[in-house]
């Protein structure tokens, strides 16, 4: 039996208990994109498809944090690091490709694009490109208000970003396949762009999680199980 798969279970199993949390997530997206369409904004499916991006990312973050005591004690207790990993990994993927799928649905059904390949495929690499990012982020700043904060900034900047500087962010790939103002891109290079981001922000966020893990579970087992003497001693060891 595969070791990755109880972890996944154990993940997904967190993850269901916030449903409510993963609604509000899919929500905002969805409410983001429902208004500019109203307004009849030409970017209604762009705005829609980064905010998309910024639920997976933040699906990613919480599980990561929310995991942070839990992991050391897991690979304490016998798991390996690169299956909890896997777990995790094939979990929130599978969460970002439904979410991705069901926004696509919903853009197909209320704007009818013309370009059904350009907005699933900018979809599917978004929702990739940000769990990695959610995940990478949730190592470095391991704080939930300055991590979700973060996440924000990243959203926020992709648009707005001056001259050639968004060809260089994380999201530009998504913001330039749903982008309808334009003409349809080449696919190939954008692909590369988001898998490059993906790969990169991947391995930061899974070396930073895999030393922090190991250190902490080391500590532990060398402190021991009620703390390894390090507390005051008692009577006997005072005789």
């Amino acid at each position: 039996m595969n070791r990755w798969l109880l972890p996944a279970e154990m993940q997904a199993r967190d993850l269901a208990g916030r449903w409510p949390a993963l609604a509000l997530l899919f929500a905002l997206p969805a409410t983001w994109y429902l208004a500019e369409l109203a307004s009849g904004r030409p970017w209604a499916i762009g705005a829609g498809a980064l905010a998309m991006g910024w639920t997976s990312g933040a699906a990613a973050l919480f599980a990561v944090l929310g995991a942070r005591r839990a992991d050391p004690r897991l690979v304490q207790a016998g798991y390996r690091p690169v299956d909890l990993a896997i777990g995790r990994l094939a979990v929130l993927l599978g969460v970002a490709l439904a979410v991705a799928a069901a926004f696509g649905v919903l853009i197909v059904a209320c704007s009818r694009p013309d370009r059904l390949r350009d907005l699933f495929l900018g979809l599917v690499l978004g929702g990739l490109v940000s769990v990695m990012l959610g995940w990478a982020i949730a190592v470095l700043v391991p704080h939930e208000l300055e991590a979700t904060l973060l996440l924000i900034g990243f959203a926020g900047i992709a648009p707005t970003a001056p001259g050639s500087l968004g060809d260089y962010l994380p999201f530009y790939a998504l913001l330039r396949f749903t982008d309808v103002t334009r003409p349809s891109p080449a696919a190939l290079p954008l692909v590369l762009h988001a898998l490059a981001y993906a790969i990169g922000l991947a391995a930061v966020a899974l070396l930073v999680w895999h030393r922090r893990v190991r250190l902490v579970s080391e500590r532990r087992s060398r402190r021991g199980p009620a703390g390894g003497g390090r507390g005051r001693p008692g009577r006997a060891g005072r005789a």
